[in-house]
């Protein structure tokens, strides 16, 4: 008798269809709330930052959401249909880093588009929120960050919707410091630097580059161990039954 895959390819690529249309929609928004932020700041109150860098935190947090609703979501039929729970994590893992991925050239296409624009305009491409770089036009370093954030925050959200399958909606959300807390420590990580504007008004020059993306990718590698243990014991019945 063989043991069963790791990975589920069948259901990776369900996964990845759902993950990507859905994101077609996140994108649509991006584009329409950049072109729209900047033209309306414009001729009101003038423009004096990047809007790119603004809205990029905007896309990761839609892919933590999805990433719960995955979990929460298709965890009963998988597991009625003969699947292990160690495969649907694992598939949920893969797709949110090629969905993290993709994230990450289309937010650093974006940076590139921008940065024309606002030079013909005059248009102050000031970074409010924590990054890594200091300009756009580091693009190694805007795609790396990009990625390895996104991909952090979306494997948070399997360990908050594994929680959740594994302890029901009260004990699900009373575990969120837990479940949630290396996203948001992660989040941290990255905001709390003296390229933001909350960590030079808090006067935090945060971590070097190097060492906050490699502590945001072991949080993201936690979140994932996370997701991995607490699904090994769920049950496979709804949320609300979940005792």
């Amino acid at each position: 008798m063989t043991a069963p895959p790791l990975l589920d390819h069948h259901v990776l690529g369900r996964v990845l269809r759902w993950l990507l249309l859905a994101s077609v929609w996140v994108w649509l928004g991006f584009a329409l709330l950049a072109v729209g932020l900047n033209e309306s700041n414009a001729r009101t109150v003038g423009v004096t930052e990047s809007v790119v860098a603004s809205l990029g935190v905007t896309p990761r947090q839609f892919l933590f959401a999805f990433a719960i609703t995955l979990i929460a979501s298709w965890f009963v039929p998988h597991v009625a249909s003969g699947r292990t729970r160690r495969s649907l994590v694992t598939a949920c893992a893969a797709a949110v880093l090629v969905t993290a991925a993709v994230y990450a050239a289309l937010l650093t296409l974006a940076f590139q588009l921008e940065r024309p624009v606002y030079e013909r305009r005059g248009w102050p491409l000031e970074l409010r929120t924590g990054h890594i770089f200091t300009s756009s036009d580091q693009v190694g370093l805007v795609l790396g960050e990009s990625f390895v954030v996104a991909a952090a925050i979306g494997l948070g959200g399997l360990a908050v919707g594994a929680g959740y399958r594994r302890f029901g909606a009260l004990r699900g959300t009373s575990i969120l410091p837990v479940t949630a807390g290396p996203s948001l420590l992660a989040t941290a990580a990255l905001e709390l630097r003296e390229t933001s504007t909350l960590g030079a008004n808090l006067g935090v020059t945060g971590l070097t580059a190097v060492t906050t993306v490699v502590v945001v990718a072991a949080l993201g590698a936690l979140s994932l161990l996370i997701a991995y243990r607490l699904a090994h014991g769920a049950a496979a019945s709804p949320i609300g039954a979940v005792r």
